[in-house]
């Protein structure tokens, strides 16, 4: 099982916390080592806040107290090195810009691995076998995710459907009537169509999952079921968009092996019966 990447996690957040729990994660990111030895109420002191903004900061993290987020960052002290995200500079050689891009690339999904909780997987895997029509939704770079969703489960006989066009997505949901799972994904939680088109679904008796950034947005707040993913850092030149993408296949990639290993010999049936197909339509 993969540890938490926590001091990473919380980098991944802060811009998107309220003020004074900010002021904490600034103050852990800031001062990892002098953390472990502080209590809630000296570390609440030392932000500028107070030992109950600490208390709602580790609930935020889906940790249960203070202690346990402590022995969390010393173990994770033991063995740090240095990581994280970085972007291009101006005139940078190309061996400098490769090495930042993987960087950037594995970093994204060490995070994600430590976050994605096998609960949260297996309830997706769960809506997945029950439904008999799939609805994958995402706007922008995320529309490449739902493809990419829609594409693996239809190789293994699901009806999976993406539609670019959210009202020609609008009449899909409004006049299913079979057992139906709408997926929305979005990087950030708070794309609007993508959340309008999940309230729908909701409405409409649909089962919601939403795969999104860890923390709290208005898509996971709506979603039956959320598949969190780090939040990456968007540098100057968005090379953290790229990071995105990569944890957002990532996360689809994780929920199809699963699904296909708990399916197996009926997903390689499957697979293999499409191969052929395709083979001998291009013959």
């Amino acid at each position: 099982m993969a540890e938490t990447n926590i001091i990473g996690l919380i980098k991944s957040i802060k811009e998107s916390l309220p003020k004074a729990e900010k002021k904490i994660a600034q103050a852990i990111i800031d001062a990892p080592e002098d953390t472990i030895y502080l209590s809630a109420k000296q570390l609440g002191e030392k932000a500028g806040a107070s030992a109950p903004t600490v208390v709602r900061f580790c609930r935020r993290l889906d940790i249960d107290g203070f202690t346990q987020l402590k022995l969390m960052i010393s173990s994770e002290l033991s063995k740090l090195t240095d990581s994280g995200y970085s972007d291009i500079s101006e005139d940078e050689n190309f061996y400098e810009i490769k090495e930042k891009l993987l960087g950037n690339a594995h970093q994204s999904l060490v995070d994600t691995t430590s976050l994605i909780k096998e609960e949260e997987v297996n309830a997706s895997i769960q809506q997945i076998e029950e439904a008999d029509v799939i609805y994958v939704y995402g706007v922008g770079s995320s529309h490449l995710v739902a493809e990419n969703f829609a594409q693996k489960w239809r190789r293994i006989g699901k009806i999976a459907i993406v539609e670019k066009d959210a009202h020609v997505m609008i009449t899909l949901i409004t006049g299913n009537q079979q057992k139906a799972l709408f997926v929305g994904i979005s990087n950030s939680g708070e794309t609007k169509e993508v959340i309008k088109l999940l309230q729908l679904a909701n409405k409409a008796g649909c089962q919601t999952m939403a795969i999104t950034q860890f923390g709290k947005n208005s898509l996971s707040e709506e979603a039956d079921v959320t598949i969190r993913h780090v939040r990456a850092n968007e540098q100057l030149y968005r090379s953290a968009a790229t990071a995105s993408l990569h944890v957002q296949f990532y996360v689809v990639d994780i929920l199809f092996h699963t699904y296909a290993s708990k399916h197996y010999e009926d997903a390689i049936e499957r697979i293999l019966l499409s191969r052929k197909a395709i083979k001998d339509y291009n013959d």
